[in-house]
């Protein structure tokens, strides 16, 4: 049976303890785990006092364009291990269930939704330049709170307009 700690005594947190080292340090976190990823990072530079500040102090610089890959084998990097989670609601998740039953219908062959999640995020990844080039030529956007959700629909559905124009101008997946 673990110690019990007295009432006036705060819980040790390692999460929290690591938050304010981090928070506390000199130097931003290094990007070198993201870069062997794969995925795309921001430069980050300390900027002095007379010098504009554009985020918490640093400057954000933009990621260099890279050239788009439709190889699945350089796709995937390791096991397939990471779990993301999005809310639907009822009739969003029948209309999908149903999108993902048609597919698999025409093409004669089981499919998952999961199979239609990963090649949508190969079309993210192909269209990335585009997507980035669309979505600066839309401005600013504001998210909503998810407590709005008129708010929070008209949102995404500019978001899909944006993607929208970006798949239109990516070059053809092969």
């Amino acid at each position: 049976m673990g110690k019990r700690v007295p009432e006036d005594e705060k819980p040790f947190n390692p999460v929290e303890a690591a938050l304010v080292r981090s928070v506390l340090a000199e130097e931003p976190p290094a990007a070198e785990p993201i870069a062997r990823l794969g995925l795309p990072s921001i430069s980050l530079r300390h900027v002095g006092e007379n010098e504009k500040q554009e985020f918490n102090g640093y400057e954000l610089k933009k990621s260099p364009r890279r050239e788009p890959t439709s190889d699945p084998h350089v796709l995937l990097e390791g096991k397939l291990n990471r779990e993301k989670r999005v809310l639907l609601s009822q009739p969003e998740e029948r209309e999908l269930e149903r999108l993902v039953n048609r597919v698999a219908g025409e093409l004669s062959t089981p499919v998952k939704l999961s199979h239609l999640l990963r090649a949508c995020v190969t079309l993210l990844r192909h269209a990335e330049d585009q997507i980035a080039d669309q979505a600066r030529q839309a401005g600013p956007l504001t998210r909503p709170s998810n407590g709005d959700p008129a708010a929070l629909a008209e949102f995404e559905h500019r978001l899909a307009r944006i993607l929208s124009a970006a798949f239109r101008d990516a070059e053809r997946l092969r």
